[in-house]
């Protein structure tokens, strides 16, 4: 895996554009997609243990870090907003 950095770039990106124009959809891609990729993460790991399939360890790290970046975006976010999201007061 050579564009490890490109992929979390872009990641990042795509879920600074949600965040800036969709509190909600960002909201829900990350609460979404972080337990999808720690799941994948999970079960790669275990099957790498049961049977070695060879897979390199940038899999790994790559996983992880699209673990982490919608976290971090989320958590930046949250401070900003000071915990208060537009979608969620009542008209």
């Amino acid at each position: 895996m050579r564009y490890i950095k490109e992929i979390l770039a872009v990641e990042a990106i795509v879920f600074i554009i949600f965040w800036m124009s969709n509190e909600y959809l960002a909201t829900l891609m990350t609460f979404i997609a972080v337990p999808i990729f720690f799941a994948i993460t999970i079960i790669s790991l275990i099957a790498e243990k049961i049977e070695k399939s060879g897979v390199s360890g940038a899999y790994f790290r790559l996983m992880i870090g699209l673990m982490i970046v919608p976290m971090v975006i989320f958590a930046i976010f949250h401070i900003v907003n000071g915990g208060e999201y537009t979608w969620l007061k009542e008209n």
